[in-house]
């Protein structure tokens, strides 16, 4: 831990100056309010990562053709004349907030939906039947000069919004990107194969974005710098994409990957199991080749890190995109030295998991995420109380927090010796570090605060009596599923059965580990054991693995296992019995099946610690039950369980 010199550093992009060297990636509103308008939970959103400290906020998917240009609802859309109200208000919110206000500018191309666009078939480069059976037609160049024009007129829009810049989003398998992908670019014309003619459309957009705007008024443009997949472009013609782009705008925002491949989509969103600043090298290569300022983007959570790439010329600023949302106050809190106070992005990907499912953003870590406003109008404490938290796991760790800065008296009781609970799981696997490092930042915070934290305690009348407290907050969390197969209370009660969490480096496990359960934790815990050589078979019952995943982070998961070749799935079979040296199973047809086993690891689920939850309740006359110790789920239910209780016992 240094000085940030470089990240605090003011950077001149064209007419403007970013106050630092971080910025917000764009990023969309989960849910929009009636008729694809701001809402006041989107402002409170962007408003947020601009407190936040950093020094531009770029608002994302906002599409310049209605008719032709719409992949999904949640989009505005430029030629409405109805939205740009909403627009000058967003402008205005980030601008309060203390950052430069940035629009990233879009059109979908091959990837619209028929059912929100004019056209009977959506439009791209090239005539084709896509991924999900839907006819694309191939653009005309008429088609090309009215969409290079629309993202002129949406340009100038947004200049007389009273935004700062506009980004063109040039990347990631959308319109432009779509010309510059050999994957979808099939064109035997002007506009199809060197990169060369590629480009032809992507610079007209340009052209007509600078032509719209003018010298006076930045443009950014978000390329992918490699697609990082098979018959995709590599980085040679990204940087032949920059090389063209020099001197046409005023930022190269350098990203990567395509949605046209699941895997490069999780490679350009990096989760657990990819390194810090994954795509960083994309950047740097590029700045090499270019006189415009470059901006890097993807797994930037460590300011050391980002400080050392910056400092090596790596690129001229960062971009962060779910590191703002685990902690908006990030660039602050680099600013004013205070680099243990910040709270980690794990990278499990729930929050863009939760997008695609649910239509709305949640943050596994930050309980704030998607009640933005209570930040700005925070919910009144009209009564100071006394606090007993029973457990000392994530969901009660993120209570006594929030409690003592809600201005409540706190004591935190754990039945072990250490706070963390169920987060120790985390360091088994190289691939947890984030996790870890999230709940030691977690424990940290409580040992700085003034709360009174009683280890080796199981809270019982006794305790309760002593502390006598207004209200007692239960996050006693889980406990492993024991299933009732011939075999398996046994051996987790002799050691022989190990859990996931109990899997370290130096665990002795032989050749072969069977791991009963295909879950979450058990698909992570055979990647680990699978990485350390070990012959690794998954039995579940299922037809398939890691079903309870959010699908970013189950992409990611699934493309891990697959690369394993020690690594095997008995799908649909049910464990019947375990004895010494095997695992058995059987499939719906009743063959049973025997699986070598020298170690044996139980990943069957959690269950309620309930018997400890029913000694407690009726103790305290205001009781909550929060996190596992109500249902076992994720972390993200626990931290935002605590949220809600703390908020709810202060009324």
């Amino acid at each position: 831990m240094g000085s940030y010199d470089m990240l605090l550093k003011p950077l001149k992009i064209g007419s403007v100056t970013l106050k630092n060297r971080m910025v917000s990636a764009p990023t969309s509103c989960a849910e929009l309010g009636p008729n694809e308008r701001y809402s006041e939970d989107n402002y409170a959103y962007y408003k947020l990562k601009a407190t936040g400290g950093c020094a531009m906020v770029v608002v994302g998917d906002v599409i310049v053709d209605n008719s032709t240009g719409r992949s999904h609802p949640q989009q505005v859309g430029l030629d409405d004349p109805g939205a740009i109200p909403y627009l000058v208000k967003m402008a205005d919110t980030i601008h309060s907030g203390g950052a430069l206000a940035s629009v990233e500018i879009d059109h979908g191309g091959a990837m619209c939906d028929e059912d929100l666009i004019d056209r009977e078939h959506a439009f791209g480069p090239s005539a084709m039947v896509d991924a999900w059976g839907d006819q694309i037609d191939e653009m005309t160049k008429d088609d090309m000069e009215y969409i290079a024009r629309k993202f002129g007129e949406g340009a100038a829009i947004i200049k007389d919004c009273g935004f700062d810049m506009v980004m063109i989003h040039c990347g990631h398998g959308w319109l432009l990107h779509q010309f510059l992908s050999p994957l979808t670019n099939k064109r035997t014309d002007e506009f199809g194969g060197s990169i060369e003619n590629r480009m032809r459309f992507p610079l007209m957009v340009v052209d007509s974005v600078r032509k719209a705007v003018g010298r006076n008024f930045p443009i950014d443009i978000r390329i992918s710098g490699a697609e990082r997949t098979p018959g995709g472009y590599g980085i040679e013609d990204g940087i032949r994409i920059a090389e063209m782009l020099d001197g046409k705008v005023d930022m190269i925002h350098v990203s990567a990957g395509t949605q046209y491949d699941p895997y490069s989509a999780v490679l350009m969103h990096p989760g657990i199991f990819q390194k810090p600043g994954e795509n960083s090298n994309l950047a740097r290569e590029i700045k090499k080749h270019v006189k415009t300022p470059v901006c890097s983007v993807g797994a930037f959570s460590d300011p050391d890190f980002m400080e050392n790439f910056l400092e090596e010329g790596g690129a001229d600023c960062i971009a962060m995109g779910r590191e703002l949302l685990a902690d908006p106050f990030f660039p602050k809190k680099v600013a004013r030295g205070e680099i243990g106070k910040i709270r980690p992005c794990i990278r499990c990907g729930e929050c863009q998991s939760g997008m695609m499912k649910n239509g709305c953003m949640r943050c596994t870590v930050n309980p704030l995420i998607g009640r933005e406003d209570d930040f700005f109008h925070p919910i009144p404490v009209l009564k100071k109380r006394k606090v007993l938290i029973v457990g000392g796991g994530p969901g009660g760790m993120e209570a006594a927090i929030e409690a003592y800065n809600r201005g409540h008296e706190v004591v935190l009781c754990e039945k072990g010796s250490k706070l963390g609970g169920a987060l120790y799981y985390a360091d088994g696997a190289d691939f947890k570090a984030l996790m870890k490092q999230y709940r030691d930042s977690q424990i940290r915070k409580v040992q700085e605060l003034p709360i009174k934290i009683r280890l080796n305690t199981c809270v019982d009348a006794k305790v309760v009596e002593e502390e006598k407290p207004d209200v007692m907050i239960i996050a006693v969390g889980a406990k492993p599923l024991i299933l009732p197969v011939p075999g398996i209370k046994e051996g987790v009660e002799d050691g022989s059965i190990l859990f996931g969490a109990d899997i370290t480096d130096n665990t002795p496990l032989g050749d072969n580990v069977v791991i009963i359960g295909g879950g979450l934790i058990g698909c992570e815990t055979a990647v680990h054991t699978g990485r350390m050589g070990h012959h690794t078979t998954i039995i579940e019952m299922r037809d398939d693995v890691a079903v309870d995943c959010g699908r970013m982070h189950r992409l990611n998961l699934l493309h891990q296992m697959d690369v394993l070749d020690n690594l095997d799935k008995a799908l649909g079979m049910a464990c019947t019995k375990v004895e010494k040296g095997a695992v058995y199973a059987k499939d719906a047809d009743g063959k049973e099946v025997r699986y070598p086993a020298d170690t044996v690891i139980l990943a069957a689920g959690l269950v309620s610690d309930t018997k400890t939850v029913d000694s407690l309740m009726g103790l305290v006359p205001e009781t909550y039950i929060i996190g596992d110790a109500m249902r076992a789920r994720k972390v993200g239910n626990a931290t935002r369980d605590a949220y809600d209780a703390v908020v709810s016992m202060g009324m």
